[in-house]
């Protein structure tokens, strides 16, 4: 998004709505891109490879920290576009639009929660695996609770 966009001042209505769509339709590929890199997480998780989970950790935060980018934007859009005490939501701020219009951008906020969703329950399941391998190895390293697991009768 151009520096007037992150600025926010001097937008028309119109402006400010393609600003939010076009932000959407980025997050919907950004969200895919984040899904795919909790994939390869996962995957260097279950090889126990620090050095890519290292990597991927960064480039995770490097695309989040694009995503909350927009997501701000989209905010900052919001606010200037509802009326003065209204609540902050998607579904107020999609209320203002003609109905062909608001059917189209609520299909694709649909679509990007779903993606959020689905990039929430991969994170869920790569911390889980994580931590359960994390738990293993404390285990092994202070003692096993269980001291006769490698004796072999």
């Amino acid at each position: 998004m151009s520096m007037q966009s992150e600025a926010g001042s001097g937008l028309t209505e119109r402006q400010r709505w393609a600003d939010i769509a076009r932000g959407m339709q980025q997050d919907l590929a950004a969200y895919a891109g984040l899904r795919d890199l909790l994939q390869t997480q996962f995957h260097a998780a279950l090889r126990h490879d620090a050095a890519a989970m290292e990597e991927v950790a960064r480039q995770i935060a490097a695309q989040v920290q694009q995503l909350d980018g927009t997501r701000q934007q989209r905010s900052l859009h919001a606010r200037a576009l509802l009326p003065a005490g209204a609540a902050l939501s998607m579904t107020a701020l999609f209320s203002l639009l003609q109905p062909s219009l608001q059917q189209q951008l609520q299909a694709l906020w649909a679509q990007l929660q779903a993606r959020v969703q689905e990039c929430k329950a991969c994170n869920l399941r790569n911390c889980q695996l994580i931590m359960e391998q994390a738990e293993v190895m404390r285990g092994v390293i202070a003692g096993s609770s269980q001291p006769d697991i490698y004796v072999p009768f």
